[in-house]
C-alpha cells in the first residue's frame, strides 16, 4: 500500500502526461484523481456530489476511463427493481498500467521530434 502511496504523489505530478497520452478531457483526469484520492469505490452520484459534478457529467467520464481499462464498473446487488446501482473503482492494474502507457507515450512523443 506504501509503494501505491508514492505512486499517487507521483501521478499528481503528471496529471498533464496522463491527460495526454490518453486523450482525455480535464473533467476526465479530475474524477480519475478523486476517485483515487478517495481511495475507495464510489457511485457516480457520489462522485458527483463530491466533485460538484452531474452524475451525467461523471458517468460520462467513467465510461472513457473503463473503455481505457483504467477503472472498473462494480454492479451492486440489491434492489430487484429500477436501475442497477454501480461503483466505480480504480483498475487492479492501473499502476503497471498507466506506467507503460506514459513510457509508450514518451517514446512516440521523443520518436517524432528525432
Amino acid at each position: 500500500m506504501e509503494a501505491f502511496d508514492t505512486f499517487k504523489d507521483t501521478l499528481k505530478e503528471r496529471k498533464e502526461s496522463i491527460r495526454c497520452c490518453y486523450k482525455i478531457s480535464d473533467t476526465d483526469v479530475e474524477c480519475l484523481f478523486k476517485l483515487i484520492e478517495l481511495g475507495e469505490p464510489k457511485t457516480s452520484v457520489e462522485l458527483g456530489k463530491i466533485m460538484g459534478l452531474s452524475k451525467t457529467t461523471v458517468e460520462n467520464s467513467m465510461k472513457k476511463l473503463i473503455e481505457l481499462g483504467l477503472v472498473e464498473r462494480i454492479k451492486v446487488d440489491g434492489k430487484k427493481i429500477g436501475r442497477p446501482k454501480f461503483l466505480y473503482v480504480i483498475s487492479d492494474s492501473f499502476q503497471e498500467r498507466v506506467k507503460a502507457d506514459l513510457k509508450r507515450c514518451a517514446e512516440k512523443i521523443l520518436s517524432a521530434t528525432s
